[in-house]
């Protein structure tokens, strides 16, 4: 059974890192006790992947410091850090289709060598892994054979094989469904309180973090805006100043702990607090979706009473919900497909129809690719198209560089850029 520590597991002072030029994060401080649950939490672009990568030991080159179990990360190699912390990622492929036995045995790569081959104790590790996510019986599966859900949990699996005394969740489940998000999060749960195993998480879904954390850590552009208990940090205003957005923070009824749901009314301000005046507008403005990104701008184009629509969403994703709560129409698509030739037809009738078309902060694969498309076939047709360039798209390709390339032709071709989306104001 768990039992609770005073000792600091994970250290970080004064820790600040950029990409070229660009600062991504800059002077943040925080110490994770052993056997704590903490999430990481804050808007895209903020700098919660790459502090994740920063204290596996991915990425180097940075100012400060990162202690493991009082270790200095900056003093050990790759595979002393591996055996310290082991990352669950979103999602990987391997290189080569190795069997599901190959791959969970390749997180005891750091206890053996070319001169040392896996002992029985590795085969048990590796087994007992592929018991607890319930994967035993795929061991003989080729990887690309398995679904989605499946794949998950035998990257987990591998993670589990390296023994390592920190598990840090790079947004493990925002790809599956809510069945498959529930299973995960009980098995990091019972490996926190039965093996007192340290859990430091990013999660896209708040509700999902704070439901399932001891502690958070609020990142706002790059630095550390709040961190400490649930309660302590999760409130209406502190949301509003990091997200933008205006949320209920309750209780649930029966396990009393905090829930946010967002709040629908009109915008009568923008984040400045500086009075908009009274407006109501009959322009059509079609916005792209996915992965919550789009929820914020409909949210605000439509409390300012613009005529909104949104497209492809996919059916489990936060912008269904939140277009479904305000009565938006909005072309779906079935969870974990890509978009059909019907769906994107029905996404270019709402970019036809409309006058505006935004474009959000959207994370890019084969599967919504054509979302893209569509944007490029409105500056086609002479649409004004407005661009939110909040974070770069190069860390939002996930299609090789074809989404760099056509992103940009999108720009060069007239749409309007703005850094945000309180700025699509001034160009409706």
């Amino acid at each position: 059974m768990k039992e609770k520590k005073d000792k600091n597991i994970l250290s970080v002072r004064n820790l600040s890192f950029s990409y070229n030029s660009r600062k991504v994060l800059e002077n943040i401080n925080f110490d994770v006790k052993e056997g704590e649950v903490v999430s990481i939490l804050g808007p895209n672009g903020v700098g919660k992947s790459t502090l994740v990568n920063l204290i596996s030991g991915v990425l180097e080159g940075y100012e400060g410091v990162i202690e493991i179990e009082g270790k200095d990360i900056r003093k050990l190699s790759s595979e002393d850090i591996a055996k310290l912390a082991g990352v669950v990622p979103q999602s990987t492929y391997p290189a080569f289709d190795f069997t599901v036995h190959e791959i969970v045995m390749m997180g005891r790569h750091t206890y053996t060598s070319r001169f040392k081959a896996e002992g029985k104790e590795d085969f048990d590790i590796v087994n007992e892994a592929m018991e607890k996510t319930k994967i035993l019986q795929l061991s003989k599966r080729r990887f690309s054979e398995l679904s989605g859900g499946e794949k998950q949990r035998v990257i987990v699996a591998q993670v589990l094989a390296q023994n390592s005394p920190v598990l840090l969740l790079d947004e493990p489940t925002s790809h599956l469904d809510i069945n498959f998000q529930i299973e995960f999060m009980n098995l990091f749960l019972s490996l926190n309180k039965n093996e007192n195993k340290t859990i430091i998480g990013i999660f896209h879904d708040i509700n999902l973090a704070i439901q399932n954390s001891e502690k958070i850590i609020l990142l706002k552009e790059g630095r550390v805006f709040n961190s400490g208990r649930v309660e302590e940090v999760i409130t209406r205003s502190s949301i509003k100043s990091v997200f933008g957005s205006d949320v209920f923070v309750g209780r649930n009824p029966v396990t009393r702990k905090l829930y946010v749901s967002p709040i629908f009314s009109p915008a009568n301000s923008d984040n400045m607090g500086n009075l908009y005046p009274p407006l109501k507008k009959s322009l059509k403005v079609h916005v792209i979706g996915g992965g919550g990104a789009a929820s914020p701008v409909i949210n605000l184009l439509h409390s300012r009473g613009y005529n909104v629509s949104c497209g492809v969403i996919n059916t489990l994703d936060t912008d269904i919900e939140t277009a479904g709560m305000l009565g938006i129409p909005y072309v779906a698509e079935a969870p974990f497909s890509p978009i059909s030739l019907n769906s994107q037809e029905k996404n270019l009738q709402f970019i036809k129809s409309s006058d505006v078309v935004v474009l959000p902060g959207v994370e890019f694969g084969p599967g919504n690719f054509s979302n893209l498309e569509s944007v490029m076939e409105a500056v086609r047709m002479n649409k004004k198209v407005i661009v939110i360039d909040e974070k770069e798209i190069g860390l939002r390709d996930h299609t090789g560089g074809k989404a760099v390339e056509l992103y940009r032709k999108v720009i060069e071709n007239g749409a309007v850029v703005v850094k945000s989306e309180d700025e699509i104001l001034n160009y409706l």
